[in-house]
């Protein structure tokens, strides 16, 4: 038969051992989004650096190439992760490593609040594209049939796919 004593030890040593597995899950969780966060720069470094090489998007060529550019306005912010104008058009480009639904949904969210945070190209062109190192078919066929332009990595180089 187990003593009352023995039985509160049992649970200390239990707590104190849960307590030990609970740092060590936050200490992998925060290497994980330490990858993750690493990878997702890579990815978005290959695309910047890829059309800062040959600034063309949806057939049209592209004088200024910008990374993660950043509006604040009445309290609320838009950041694009790729952004190039050529004085009558911009290029909206949202980059991932796994294209996902949520990562279409993010740019139709952007897309429809950009007059917002940028009145100055009210009367540009804007092109919307997405680009991601793993990019479903599927996903690339529904982000072509919203009208915006479809990046994946190829080796060492751009596949463009434009709607």
């Amino acid at each position: 038969m187990i003593t009352n004593e023995e039985l509160t030890q049992a649970l200390l040593e239990l707590r104190e051992s849960q307590a030990q597995t609970d740092k060590q899950i936050k200490a992998l969780s925060q290497n994980i989004d330490g990858v993750n966060k690493s990878i997702g720069l890579e990815v978005e470094e290959f695309f910047y650096s890829s059309l800062k090489k040959k600034p063309i998007l949806a057939n049209t060529h592209f004088d200024y190439v910008y990374r993660n550019s950043k509006r604040d306005f009445k309290g609320q912010s838009q950041e694009i992760d790729i952004l190039l104008e050529n004085g009558s058009s911009v290029g909206i480009v949202e980059v991932k490593n796994k294209v996902t639904q949520k990562s279409i949904d993010q740019l139709d969210k952007i897309m429809d609040r950009f007059d917002y945070f940028h009145p100055l190209y009210k009367d540009y062109k804007v092109i919307g594209a997405i680009a991601g190192k793993i990019f479903p078919k599927h996903l690339q066929e529904q982000a072509l049939n919203k009208g915006y332009s479809v990046l994946t990595q190829q080796g060492d180089h751009i596949e463009q796919i434009n709607p």
